[in-house]
């Protein structure tokens, strides 16, 4: 596991501080770690404990993560202000299309995986939905899920409409990625990576993670995390996961380590 220093320890520091959950390959987290992995940015861990977080809360005036500190500057706690802080320290390589059109489109995809009603939160409703719905899960178990539940805005209403919101968006990636390999180009954006790719790759560990060896975790939380949707499984394509896998093997690090 990696290492952590605690919220106190983290308040007396400067530099770049990232909040996180360990233990776990949150996709929020790991997209912001990979953004700071390609742009050669040092950071120190800073442990996010379960559930509500009162020093969290009391740091960053909420208590979500993953969350990047800059020296004294306000917190960044949601993707794009991670994406834009990152873009500001570091400008090269920049993971950000210059063609507006291209930008605008980018950051679009990238909403439709990270943000509120995304696929990373509809998807985390289907986890909900199912622990909540196992008679065999214990009552820590139901506990937790049912905090996290009412943090998130989890229905059965939520919960049925899931999986449609998600095969939408899976199937817009795969139709920008096949567009782009049928003329040659390697990234969703051409032949320079973009945040977009980086971004998908970390939350396709919410659908079919990587093997053990190169993405270690509790067997429970991985079981959780492998999708048996069938609307999901039909929008989930060999190429999109073909393209996390040569993500990881290429630009990023394994094993994942969290």
């Amino acid at each position: 596991m990696a290492d952590y220093i605690d919220i106190e320890q983290a308040k007396t520091l400067s530099g770049l501080r990232i909040v996180a959950p360990p233990g776990r390959p949150n996709p929020w987290a790991e997209g912001l770690k990979s953004l700071c992995h390609i742009k050669r940015v040092p950071y120190v861990l800073v442990r996010k404990v379960a559930g509500h977080d009162p020093a969290l809360q009391g740091w960053t005036l909420q208590s979500s993560a993953p969350v990047a500190v800059w020296n004294d500057e306000r917190p960044r706690t949601t993707w794009n202000e991670q994406l834009y802080l990152l873009e500001r320290l570091v400008p090269e390589p920049s993971l950000v299309p210059k063609d507006k059109e291209a930008r605008v489109l980018m950051f679009g995809l990238c909403n439709e995986l990270c943000g509120e009603a995304g696929l990373g939160w509809y998807r985390r409703i289907m986890i909900i939905h199912s622990t909540l719905s196992d008679p065999e899960v214990t009552e820590q178990g139901k506990a937790a899920a049912s905090y996290l539940g009412e943090k998130y805005g989890y229905s059965p209403a939520s919960a049925e409409a899931a999986s449609q919101r998600i095969g939408q968006t899976l199937r817009m990636l795969n139709t920008r990625l096949t567009a782009q390999q049928s003329e040659g180009r390697e990234y969703f954006f051409g032949n320079l990576m973009s945040a977009l790719d980086i971004y998908w790759s970390t939350f396709a560990v919410l659908l079919q993670p990587m093997p053990p060896e190169l993405c270690p975790m509790d067997p429970a939380i991985r079981d959780s995390f492998v999708n048996t949707d069938p609307i999901v499984a039909e929008s989930l394509s060999p190429e999109l996961l073909a393209h996390r896998d040569r993500i990881y093997r290429e630009h990023l690090q394994l094993p994942m380590d969290f």
